[in-house]
């Protein structure tokens, strides 16, 4: 029970951590080094690319952006910084993905639980433009290997997602998020997701050997305001599309496209004193 609570925590505290700064390539005033807070959040999500079934989870958890050099939380990235230019960044750092148990799944009846994901790796981040139509045009390139935390970290695979970000942010602190993105899979990863071994086989559920590739394409968006110096409100929202997808033929999928949606508030009761720029 208390893995299972950690391990929602943990996921939730990593993928929700873009939504509680602004979205600001250079931002002229300095920000506090450290932030801590509390994260109310609702996601409503699908259980995975393709899939039927969708996940809901609410949460009220604490969280920490912290603005070092090197040690960083901040934005969409928990992890390290290796190397920053004005239109470079490396880093290396962790997202997650929550997970679904069968019963949640109708087409995985009788199969192994999806638990949650945890990846880490490096990102490449370029900024190809501080102010294009008023926006901050960037590339991401993450490459990341991927760990079971309900199954004592086992390794899953490697996931590659490359993805292009327009950042906006207007005069009122309202900030916008817009991307595309196309995600890939090893073989360990997509067989985690769409393969259907010989025991598991059903008279609705052909056997079905994954393939590595495209998992899906991605568009997102997301919103964020802030109403005060301690309040701020956001939205997300992401649909993906299988249809182009490798393993578009696997009987575990049974629709072509769907949405992932969310929304929260986030409170700041503490902030450091000492200032950083350059976020």
């Amino acid at each position: 029970m208390f893995k299972s609570i950690y391990a929602v925590w943990v996921a939730t505290v990593l993928s929700s951590v873009a939504l509680l700064a602004p979205v600001k390539a250079e931002p002229a005033a300095p920000l506090p080094l450290w932030e801590a807070g509390l994260i109310g959040l609702s996601i409503e999500q699908l259980a995975y690319p393709g899939a039927g079934a969708r996940v809901q989870r609410n949460f009220l958890l604490p969280y920490l952006i912290y603005r070092g050099d090197f040690l960083r939380s901040d934005r969409d990235n928990v992890g390290l910084r290796a190397y920053k230019t004005d239109t470079l960044e490396l880093d290396v750092g962790f997202a997650a993905a929550l997970g679904s148990s069968e019963s949640e799944i109708a087409e995985r009846a009788g199969m192994p639980e999806l638990g949650t994901l945890i990846e880490a790796g490096p990102r490449l981040r370029w900024t190809l433009s501080d102010n294009i139509w008023g926006s901050r045009l960037r590339l991401d390139m993450p490459l990341r290997a991927v760990f079971d935390l309900d199954d004592g970290l086992r390794y899953s695979g490697v996931s590659f997602e490359p993805a292009l970000f327009a950042d906006v942010i207007t005069a009122n602190e309202l900030a916008y998020t817009f991307g595309i993105s196309a995600l890939f899979g090893s073989d360990k990863l997509t067989d985690r997701f769409y393969q259907v071994t010989a025991q598991y086989v059903t008279a609705d559920r052909p056997e079905f050997d994954a393939a590595p590739g495209l998992i899906a394409l991605r568009a997102s968006g997301a919103i964020s305001k802030k109403f005060s110096s301690k309040w701020r409100g956001f939205g997300f929202a992401r649909y993906e599309r299988v249809s182009s997808a490798k393993n578009r033929n696997s009987p575990l999928v049974v629709q072509n496209g769907g949405w992932s949606v969310g929304f929260g508030v986030t409170y700041i009761w503490a902030r450091s004193t000492q200032t950083v720029s350059g976020w």
